[in-house]
């Protein structure tokens, strides 16, 4: 900050200017660092999003596979379905009436000659490979998404248990899970994140989609055109076609994806989720403007409480400034500077930093120092402050001059100072014949008592002069710092507690109780 001088009030005063200019550069850079640590916040709320969308459409996914799987189990346990003899219709009625409890697009009964029953008649399933699977290996099949029914468009994933007779293959029962219901579970919580998720199936292609890709696509023909980070596309399609889930992120452009991929159990399916930065990011923003803002405030606040610091300093300075213009002005003023009364310059000077006369700080000074102090204070410590007054100063100056009152304000101060150091204190003048004492170093109340009987019997001492030994004394007046009570507060209570020890015999101290 620039320090100048006001032309017409001798004073001094400094230019914000360059404060507000470093605010400036100080908020532009918060700026470029919040939106930075939010890129990097970004990151990893990505992360956390999309592997919560994988866990939990996966979750929901292998739940319902694995509901269906143990359905038709036991269902294809129960004798009424192995028994060849029962008839077909009685098996076929059966599975409709738990088709519809259950709620799937159908469950069907499938004979030994790979025929499915249903109400409306008999059709061969001989030529769906899921069944020669089934029929040759004896082993439960989910089936990928592929069309069927009585239009041959819908869409449906199938599931199918076989029916064993002293482990021999007499049939099968086979239920359909509606298409539409595995993109309401990847909707479920995909959709009302942004993230999009794909299920995969055995070869890679394209199911279902919560962003709209084209059925049956390849998924990674569709990453192309992308710049891959932490794989590559032949590894990608290996993961997949192993069923090892894993991560990645991907580059177009501006624009960052990271996607995550996890088999789906006892299928041959995978689930994958990705999410994108600037979507993500643009979800933190108001988080991250309201930290700039709160940010912005506090320095503005940092910056209004420097300033009152800085002029309250700059009081004490323009004190200093105008006690050496007073200065010059009783040098200067007089043709005959060997008239100019010295002691008035010295006494002048003394207002600016420290009391000619005593070589302790004025009064400015010490109340400024004691606010400083207080606002550090040690509360272990005992703090007090004394108001120290040379009893009979008057009398001493009217009956032996003014030399002798100088002499016994300088003895005050010489002791005074002594304490200041062996305490860790600080003493100032506050008036012509009172001084203010601060003790810092103090353990307990009952030390700072013997301190004080120390220091009263040590301000009653002899002066001499004009080879006579005149006797001085002082009265002190203790306030105790509380840790809360600001510097007025502590003066009024050593003075109202200096004024009773002056009430009643002098010589003594007193320190204020409520």
């Amino acid at each position: 900050m620039n320090f100048r001088k006001k032309k017409k009030t001798d004073k001094w005063d400094f230019s914000f200017t360059p404060v507000l200019r470093y605010l400036l550069v100080f908020c532009v850079l918060m700026v470029i660092t919040v939106a930075v640590g939010g890129g990097f916040l970004t990151i990893d709320r990505m992360k956390e999003r999309a592997d919560a969308v994988v866990i939990e459409v996966e979750s929901r996914l292998e739940y319902r596979v694995a509901q269906s799987i143990n359905l038709l189990e036991s269902l294809a346990s129960q004798a009424k379905f192995i028994d060849a003899s029962v008839p077909v219709e009685q098996k076929v009625a059966e599975l409709e009436a738990i088709n519809e409890h259950f709620g799937y697009l159908m469950i069907r009964y499938v004979d030994k000659d790979i025929n499915v029953y249903s109400s409306r008649g008999i059709t061969s399933l001989a030529s769906r490979d899921y069944m020669q699977r089934l029929f040759t290996t004896g082993l439960t099949q989910v089936t990928d998404s592929f069309a069927a029914g009585s239009d041959g468009k819908t869409l449906n994933y199938t599931i199918a248990v076989p029916i064993k007779d002293n482990n021999e293959i007499v049939g099968c029962i086979f239920c359909a899970l509606y298409f539409d219901e595995v993109v309401e579970i990847l909707e479920m919580q995909a959709g009302s994140l942004g993230i999009e998720t794909t299920l995969l199936g055995s070869a890679n292609q394209i199911m279902s989609s919560t962003n709209n890709l084209n059925y049956g696509d390849g998924y990674v023909d569709l990453l192309k055109e992308r710049k891959l980070f932490g794989t590559n596309a032949a590894d990608l399609e290996t993961n997949l076609y192993n069923h090892t889930g894993s991560s990645f992120w991907s580059k177009k452009g501006i624009n960052f994806n990271y996607t995550i991929y996890a088999p789906i159990d006892r299928t041959n399916w995978n689930i994958v989720s990705s999410v994108d930065f600037w979507d993500t990011y643009v979800l933190m923003l108001p988080n991250l403007a309201f930290v700039m803002v709160v940010s912005v405030i506090l320095f503005a606040l940092l910056l209004v409480l420097i300033k009152r610091h800085i002029d309250s300093q700059m009081k004490v300075v323009d004190m200093l400034v105008q006690s050496v213009h007073e200065l010059e002005n009783q040098i200067y003023q007089n043709d005959r500077p060997d008239e100019v009364d010295f002691n008035d310059i010295i006494q002048l000077t003394s207002t600016g930093l420290s009391d000619g006369l005593t070589g302790v700080v004025t009064r400015t000074v010490f109340l400024n120092k004691l606010k400083t102090l207080l606002s550090k204070g040690n509360k272990n410590k005992v703090y007090a402050l004394c108001f120290i007054d040379l009893d009979d100063l008057k009398h001493l100056n009217d009956t032996y001059g003014h030399a002798a009152g100088d002499i016994g304000l300088k003895s005050v101060g010489y002791v005074l100072r002594e304490y200041e150091k062996r305490y860790d204190g600080l003493v100032g003048r506050y008036g012509g014949d009172e001084f203010v004492l601060l003790l810092t170093d103090i353990d307990t109340e009952q030390e700072l008592h013997e301190v004080l009987d120390e220091l009263v019997l040590r301000l009653q001492t002899t002066i001499s002069q004009n080879k006579e030994d005149i006797g001085i004394k002082c009265s002190i007046g203790v306030s105790i710092w509380d840790g809360q009570n600001d510097c007025d507060t502590l003066i009024k209570e050593a003075d109202e507690a200096l004024y009773f020890v002056k009430q009643n015999g002098k010589g003594y101290y007193k320190v204020y109780q409520d």
